[in-house]
């Protein structure tokens, strides 16, 4: 594994940059929906519909092909195509099929060649990083699979066993620290899950559901938006938190949006899956978005936690309390991860030349010295985070075989690939909500 070294120091100069202050991604469309004041997974999708149109067909690269027939049949599960419908996925096609089973399918399915430039600028040839990682992945996952191994498998089921009897025991006892505690291994819960709900449907992704959280709306916001494309402008986890946090690099960020966090975010945090609940209720209400068995599981929750506690009131209390708790845990941990600080690549920054996807993957992401190497922390704070963004359909347990794929390629490619402190990542990130300077120098960029 490679050793672990400092951010470098970047400069402080603005070239490149538009009159806007963001620099040009080569995107053709500034998203859609992506100003509106009510953000969800919904707004998101229904605005790249638009931005991609294609009609009623999925787009792959230059061609269109029309997947109605095979939604039934699909191995990862209808919900992938249904809801992509009317998009360009070569993102999401290229990164979820390792192997070259599905391209042999498409044929099947194709409509026509589409001369319109996509709206991603983002590429895949074949002597490219990415479709090289790729190649060299195949015989490994061939051999190892892609699926969980039973220690991951048990791992997720004890967080959630963990969570009910902790949950159940501070009903019993009053006990609101016990809620706490029941709260932080829910969050751990749903870290564990999000690895599950990137893979063909099954079960387990379900468990996402107990944090107040969609998981499917979360393969749409994190698998399709994020994922694809971190820290764009299409990156819906980076615009649904503003203007409360604003994290590409504008010159035009007023002080609370550089400083403010410090005070206002202690208040927001607790509260965040509370507002997610509220925006997808309003969808709800509306007929825009159907409720799903699935959004019922914290009302489960609730009416178990009454069925031990003393009163309905104190079981409402330590409901409340304890998805306050998860949702600091999981914003706390999610904001500190891999994403944010001044020398990551943020929408603004200058961009690198070769626009090839898999770099960009590895211009967003950074890995962690604490968490590299121990599967139960990479599960529970989003850990091999590069590796997971560059192959997400994944297992999190199968990630380590494919190390030294990874770093053979990196090498091959001249990207440099180190691990940094959890610290500077925790510093960074408020260093980057205050940055407005964008990066002058693209992602590899080294002085003469």
């Amino acid at each position: 594994m490679a050793p672990k070294q400092d951010f470098p120091r970047r400069s402080e100069n603005s070239n490149g940059i538009d009159q806007n202050g963001l620099a040009n991604t080569g995107f053709r469309h500034y998203p859609s929906g992506r100003d509106l004041a009510l953000k969800t997974s919904l707004t998101w999708i229904n605005g790249k519909r638009k931005d991609d149109d294609v009609g009623p067909y999925w787009r792959i690269h230059d061609k269109l092909y029309d997947m109605t027939n095979f939604i039934d049949k699909h191995p990862g599960g209808k919900d992938w195509l249904l809801v992509t419908k009317g998009t360009d996925i070569t993102e999401a096609f290229e990164s979820s099929h390792i192997n070259t089973v599905a391209e042999s399918i498409l044929p099947k399915y194709y409509v026509k060649d589409i001369s319109t430039p996509r709206n991603s600028p983002f590429t895949f040839h074949e002597d490219g990083f990415y479709k090289t990682l790729k190649r060299k992945v195949q015989p490994i996952l061939k051999k190892v699979g892609k699926g969980p191994t039973w220690t991951m498998v048990l791992m997720q089921d004890a967080l959630v066993l963990t969570f009910i009897l902790l949950t159940v025991a501070a009903c019993l006892t009053h006990s609101y620290t016990l809620a706490v505690f029941a709260g932080i291994v829910l969050g751990m819960t749903g870290n564990c899950a999000h690895n599950f709900f990137h893979q063909r449907d099954n079960w387990r992704m379900y468990y996402f559901d107990l944090l107040l959280f969609s998981s499917y709306d979360w393969r749409i916001s994190h698998g399709l938006s994020h994922h694809l494309f971190p820290n764009t402008i299409y990156d819906m986890e980076v615009s649904a938190l503003e203007p409360i946090w604003e994290f590409f690099p504008k010159p035009d960020k007023t002080f609370m949006q550089r400083y403010g966090f410090y005070v206002y975010e202690l208040l927001v945090i607790p509260i965040g899956m509370f507002i997610e609940v509220i925006k997808r209720m309003c969808h709800n209400y509306t007929g825009e978005l159907r409720l799903r068995p699935e959004n019922l599981l914290p009302v489960v929750e609730l009416i178990v936690m009454i069925l031990f506690a003393e009163s309905v009131g104190m079981a409402v209390r330590m409901w409340l309390v304890l998805h306050m708790a998860c949702s600091s845990w999981f914003f706390i941990i999610g904001l500190i991860a891999a994403h944010h600080h001044p020398d990551i690549y943020h929408h603004g920054d200058a961009v690198r030349e070769d626009k090839d996807w898999g770099l960009l993957q590895l211009d967003a992401v950074r890995d962690r010295v604490e968490v590299t190497g121990n599967l139960f922390l990479v599960s529970i704070a989003f850990g091999d985070h590069s590796l997971h963004h560059l192959l997400p359909t994944v297992d999190h347990s199968k990630l380590p075989y494919l190390y030294p794929a990874f770093l053979e390629t990196c090498k091959e490619f001249g990207i440099p690939f180190k691990l940094v402190r959890q610290w500077d990542l925790f510093i960074g990130r408020y260093q980057q909500l205050a940055n407005i300077t964008p990066n002058p120098n693209p992602p590899g960029y080294k002085k003469s």
